[in-house]
């Protein structure tokens, strides 16, 4: 849970915070920066809103940006294994309408003013493609971190934010054809740039998940390289 992880962020200047989407209770993760700049939304990868969140937030509110990691999941809910990480994720991959839901439930909590990015790590990844194909009011582009590419949801005739897909050559988890339909559905983008990363594989930012997966591994010339080009967009988007 995020109260028992913020002991281990002593010197944080972002807050945990609860929200509602109907009945439910979610908790994201949120700084505030300059009103210049455009809000980060930091959509979890799928074992929710956790350490690496929180640093995605931080690094961002350090430069000045306005960022705020959202929580599909729920608060409390807060999977730890292959297994559970994977049963709680799928239920999203299987209702598009759903994660779409929660995805913009998050966003509208944020309260942001004005034009957003949305970013996202793996299964968060696979969220923000999703915020693109919805052409969500005021989102300016989504950056997807190894995140799967394989549209959940139709596609529109045209997608008004920009994109950009910063992906693992050697990605176990996301096939060639995933890879090149992806490439070919975004030229309808406001603009499109993918990105692969030799030698990386699936969670090339995530320096831990607790836990060992199989095609999974942190790769740090990828983490710094996608970094800086997560930086440049937001500068010049």
């Amino acid at each position: 849970m995020i109260t028992a992880l913020l002991a281990t962020h002593l010197f944080n200047t972002g807050k945990s915070f609860d929200y509602k989407i109907g009945s439910q209770t979610f908790q994201g993760y949120s700084i505030a920066g300059a009103a210049s700049k455009p809000t980060v939304v930091v959509v979890q990868d799928w074992n929710g809103v956790n350490d690496h969140e929180i640093d995605v937030v931080e690094k961002l509110g350090k430069l000045g940006y306005s960022a705020v990691a959202i929580d599909i999941y729920g608060k409390g809910v807060r999977p730890s294994s292959v297994q559970t990480c994977s049963a709680e994720s799928g239920k999203y991959y299987a209702d598009p309408a759903l994660f779409l839901q929660r995805l913009e439930g998050g966003i509208k909590a944020a309260k942001i003013k004005g034009k957003f990015i949305a970013i996202g790590y793996c299964f968060g990844g696979t969220g923000v493609l999703e915020l693109a194909r919805a052409n969500v009011k005021n989102l300016a582009g989504v950056v997807s971190f190894h995140g799967g590419l394989k549209a959940l949801a139709k596609s529109p005739a045209k997608i008004n934010s920009r994109v950009l897909v910063l992906h693992g050559a050697v990605d176990p988890f996301v096939p060639a054809a995933d890879v090149d339909a992806v490439k070919l559905e975004m030229k309808k983008a406001k603009s499109f740039k993918f990105v692969a990363y030799p030698g990386a594989v699936h969670a090339f930012t995530v320096k831990s998940m607790g836990f060992e997966v199989d095609g999974a591994k942190y790769n740090e010339a990828a983490d710094m390289g996608s970094w800086k080009e997560l930086l440049t967009a937001l500068k010049t988007w």
